[in-house]
């Protein structure tokens, strides 16, 4: 269950959200996650999506990723979307200390879209590039009933809709999300994470200059 929190003139959203894994073999995984969106603003909107993907560990530090997006959003007063979104990537995780681990996940991905009686599709790239750091919490800590924390920053780049602009700051548009996270494992070897994001329609280097575009809270559950 994801939950979005937004300031003045900001979309406000709510999600349900599952992360299945479907297979495993090996270094090999199908999983995916499957959910449903609820916007709130002046047209409000629900969108339903599923996400396969697979993953391949090529060892105990990089994997590689590949997936494809299907989203179908349902508009209150306008036409409806669809979209498919193919990507790939890859990450790679390390500990830097007993407790403390690193990853970092890049992606690039084409999102194509079409509307309801509306023939024609649009589409345009986007790169998204993670970085997060975790912190395993001790059994006998105070927080003993969570398993980590963690903290991660994530850039995306994508090619901007009018693609006649010609200067590079026009022909793109930039976001950045700052996340922090708590997790903590269920029986089954289930577990659930719990996020707070900030999202800046900017660049990293310019985010004190920035307002803060949306407030994510997230409730994440991997079954």
């Amino acid at each position: 269950l994801s939950a979005v929190l937004t300031a003045q003139e900001q979309e406000k959203q709510l999600s349900l959200e599952l992360y299945p894994q479907w297979f495993s073999y090996h270094n090999y995984t199908l999983q995916g996650n499957i959910g449903i969106d609820r916007v709130f603003e002046h047209n409000h909107s629900t969108q339903y999506f599923a996400k396969p993907s697979g993953t391949l560990a090529i060892d105990n530090n990089w994997a590689l990723h590949g997936g494809l997006g299907l989203y179908y959003k349902d508009y209150q007063t306008s036409l409806n979307r669809w979209e498919v979104r193919p990507y790939i990537g890859v990450s790679h995780f390390t500990d830097i200390a007993e407790k403390w681990t690193i990853s970092s996940y890049l992606r690039a991905e084409e999102r194509y879209y079409s509307y309801n009686s509306d023939k024609d599709s649009t589409n345009h790239s986007r790169v998204r590039l993670r970085v997060r750091t975790s912190h395993k919490f001790d059994s006998h800590s105070l927080l003993s009933s969570w398993s980590k924390f963690t903290a991660g920053a994530e850039l995306f780049k994508s090619e901007n809709a009018d693609q006649d602009l010609t200067v590079d700051d026009l022909r793109y548009d930039y976001e950045t999300r700052v996340v922090l996270g708590l997790e903590r494992h269920l029986q089954n070897k289930n577990k659930i994470r719990y996020e707070l994001a900030w999202k800046y329609k900017s660049l990293p280097d310019k985010l004190i200059d920035s307002a803060v575009n949306t407030v994510y809270f997230k409730i994440k559950y991997y079954p």
